[in-house]
């Protein structure tokens, strides 16, 4: 509802408005009310009967919190093994006292958009009025920002005052729910700048979606993640950039800052895989968040960290406007069994070197062998050269990479050589293929570190 009054001062005007929400509120609390649901009529939704149009994917475990300003309605939803989040309550709730999206400090309305919760302040540090606790929210949100609006403070918090509640629309722009309420959602509120990081999700009048609809677009979504995961990947920073707005900005970067750093990085790299899991989508109109645990890892570099891609509708579809990651711990994975087999030659084949045993040592190289202008029979008898002239060779290996390339597997690592004639620290790669049943060297490179 737009705010008709605030700024002409048209009285009549106003005491339609309240009149207007006087109605509604009253139908509300007149209605019967449903089991679970303290404050809320049960004419409005009950648990499990709404399809979101604003929550679209949530992993079990997971949950959000949506929040109908025109209701004064707070919906809470979890994520299930199915791709449909489940409503599992419904809330009385507050908000800012003025009608309209939340453009600047002190105008007493609650923003409009998708927020995370980033941290929680015991009621005993603030005033009686905040009740139990407060959840801060991360207002204003990259989308508010690049609007131009600005404000702080922006809360879901409790009160010592319940009847506030049965008044509605009270507030400087937080959201307020009763001390029991805010009781029963605690436990489930997640903070913090990681993945699982509670949504919520606030809208004058949220959209109600029927199954098939909300499914197609969250269908679109998850292939348009999926497209910009495989675009990454192939290393083409033409096909890679086409996700992204020309007003994208993050981490001090601007478009053309953003697709120079990511072309140096393709052009360093000799593979680059991304891996993603945990993912969650929300929507508000125009603009949808999609936050997710990343698993990046190329032949130099990797990494696990938690992002979130804020992307936004414009002409040529949905583009990324800004992206933020944090470094989380890193999981080993399970490996593939072509890695474990590379990974367990490149042992051997160290072994070996160092027994000074040409047959064994050689045994680790196919016949198709090239490097450095020899073929195997003249790097064979290199290394045999070599091997009479010293008494002993010691080799380590260390920051082991193993990944696939066209037609084989690379082994990548660093190497520190030593014998009683010469010591190398070497950055080295070994270039495998199967010959005749097994993995062999048909290649490698080496260089000074």
């Amino acid at each position: 509802m737009a705010n008709i009054y605030s700024d002409n001062g048209n009285v009549f005007l106003f005491a339609v408005v309240m009149m207007i929400r006087s109605i509604l509120l009253l139908s509300l609390l007149a209605a019967p009310q449903g089991p679970g649901t303290p404050g809320v009529a049960d004419h409005a939704v009950g648990p499990g009967e709404m399809v979101s149009g604003s929550i679209l994917l949530l992993p079990e475990g997971s949950h959000a919190i949506l929040v109908e300003k025109a209701t004064q309605s707070l919906f809470l939803f979890r994520g299930t093994l199915h791709d449909t989040p489940e409503l599992m309550e419904v809330f009385r709730a507050n908000t800012g006292e003025q009608d309209g999206d939340k453009q600047s400090e002190g105008d007493l309305r609650t923003p409009e958009g998708i927020y995370f919760f980033t941290g929680v302040i015991d009621g005993s540090e603030l005033p009686p009025e905040y009740g139990l606790r407060a959840f801060v929210t991360d207002y204003p949100n990259i989308f508010d920002r690049m609007a131009g609006k600005h404000g702080s403070n922006i809360w879901l918090h409790a009160t010592d005052e319940p009847e506030r509640i049965t008044n509605g629309y009270n507030t400087r722009g937080c959201v307020v729910v009763t001390n029991e309420d805010m009781n029963r959602l605690t436990p489930i509120i997640r903070t913090g700048p990681y993945t699982g990081s509670t949504a919520l999700v606030v809208k004058e009048y949220l959209q109600r979606l029927d199954p098939e609809g909300a499914g197609s677009f969250l269908q679109e979504m998850l292939k348009l993640v999926a497209d910009w995961e495989a675009a990454w990947e192939s290393m083409d920073i033409d096909r890679f950039m086409a996700f992204y707005s020309r007003s994208f900005s993050s981490m001090g970067r601007d478009y053309n800052a953003f697709r120079a750093y990511k072309g140096r990085l393709t052009r360093q790299y000799e593979y680059i895989k991304v891996d993603i899991s945990n993912l969650h989508i929300f929507r508000h109109d125009g603009e949808v968040v999609t936050a997710f645990d990343q698993r990046y890892e190329s032949d130099r570099y990797r990494v696990q960290s938690a992002k979130r891609l804020y992307f936004r509708l414009e002409e040529e579809g949905w583009k990324i406007v800004s992206e933020t990651s944090r470094i989380t711990p890193f999981v080993p994975t399970e490996r593939e069994p072509a890695e474990v087999e590379v990974r367990q030659l490149v042992a051997d084949w160290e072994s070996a070197w160092e027994s000074m045993d040409i047959d064994r040592y050689m045994a680790f190289y196919g016949r198709s062998f090239s490097s450095r202008g020899m073929d195997y029979a003249r790097y064979r008898a290199y290394k045999s050269q070599l091997i009479e002239r010293y008494s002993y060779i010691r080799v380590d290996i260390s920051n082991l990479r193993v990944y696939p390339r066209e037609g084989g597997m690379v082994a990548s690592f660093n190497q520190r050589y030593e014998s009683d004639g010469f010591r190398a620290r070497l950055s080295k790669r070994l270039y495998l293929e199967i010959e005749e049943g097994a993995w062999k060297i048909v290649k490698e490179t080496s260089e000074e570190r």
